[in-house]
This record gives structure tokens, C-alpha cells and sequence, in this order.
């Protein structure tokens, strides 16, 4: 008798467990603190992969149908149709992108480190390229020149970095970005 009571509470305390990871389990997914790395890594990939970056977005200039490009070199056209493009799939893997996202005004984020998804925050850091003769159509995120990408130097909002699209310029029509958008 007295070893079932203990093992009842013992399969009791394992429910309680796994119930209270599973409610716990996203909140703390959701806050915990992904640290995007400092600005000076950002700089000095880009600098050590100037050509390649300069190579991809001219080539993505002349690639009027891609709207992303993925780690596998997988160009989304219009969210149904795609198609590999082993160029790109090489340059992706040679600047160290995670994905390239290129928006209708003609800019290009290079995304380098950080997370996101559909029912969470999103934080990106990566090198962002701003061609002087983009269109004025639908921008989506109007980038905000900042002095710096740390967490203290931004705007905040409810204890963290407030959405936005903040970048530091590294040369003409190329930056350093830095994306928030809080849930």
C-alpha cells in the first residue's frame, strides 16, 4: 500500500511537471534573451565579404521576380512559386546569411543573426543595402539612422528595444541594420 501511495505521487508530481513546462515552456521561449551579437561583427563580416554582397544585390537588382531568398538558395517568387538558384545558394553560405529578404522600394536585408516567427517577437541584425535610386513604391519598414545598434541606445518600449528598423551607415547605400518588432 505504501508503495503505490509513492508511486501515485510520484506519476502526480511528473504530470505536474510536463503541465507546467507546456504552459511555461513558450512564455519562456518568448523572453528569453536572444543577444544578437555587437555591431563590430556585422562590420567586419561585411567587410570580409564586401564582393560577395556587392555581387548578390547587384545580381537580385537584375532579378526583378524574387522577393526571398532562403539558406538553400531558394527564391520565393510570390509566397507559391520558387526556384533554386545554385549562385545564390552559394553566396547565401559565403556571407553567412540565414535568409535575404528583398523589399519592392529595391532594398535588401541581409540577415545574418537573430530569430523570429509568426506568433513571436522578431530580432534581426544583419547588413542592409539601400540603393540611392529606389522606388517610392510600398516601403514596409522605413529604416531610422541611428548612432548605434546596442539595446541601451534604442528607443525602448516595455523594457526592451522598441520596434523599428534601425541602421548605421557603413558606405554609401549600404548599412548595418538592426530589426525589432515586438509581439
Amino acid at each position: 500500500m505504501k508503495r503505490t501511495k509513492v508511486l501515485v505521487y510520484a506519476c502526480l508530481s511528473a504530470v505536474a511537471l510536463l503541465l507546467l513546462a507546456g504552459c511555461l515552456g513558450p512564455w519562456r521561449y518568448e523572453t528569453w534573451d536572444h543577444r544578437l551579437p555587437p555591431e563590430q561583427l556585422a562590420r567586419q563580416q561585411f567587410e570580409s565579404h564586401k564582393a560577395d554582397f556587392f555581387r548578390f544585390a547587384t545580381l537580385l537588382r537584375k532579378d526583378q521576380s524574387a522577393k526571398y531568398v532562403g539558406s538553400d538558395g531558394k527564391v520565393d517568387i510570390d509566397g507559391i512559386q520558387g526556384r533554386l538558384v545554385p549562385e545564390y545558394r552559394d553566396l547565401v553560405h559565403k556571407i553567412g546569411a540565414k535568409f535575404v529578404d528583398i523589399r519592392e522600394d529595391g532594398s535588401m536585408e541581409f540577415a545574418l543573426w537573430g530569430h523570429g516567427g509568426a506568433i513571436m517577437s522578431d530580432s534581426y541584425m544583419g547588413v542592409r543595402y539601400y540603393p540611392k535610386d529606389h522606388s517610392r513604391g510600398p516601403v514596409g519598414w522605413k529604416q531610422t539612422v541611428v548612432a548605434s545598434l546596442d539595446a541601451e541606445k534604442l528607443p525602448q518600449e516595455h523594457g526592451s528595444v522598441a520596434s523599428g528598423l534601425y541602421v548605421v551607415e557603413i558606405e554609401p547605400e549600404w548599412f548595418i541594420y538592426r530589426f525589432e518588432y515586438q509581439e
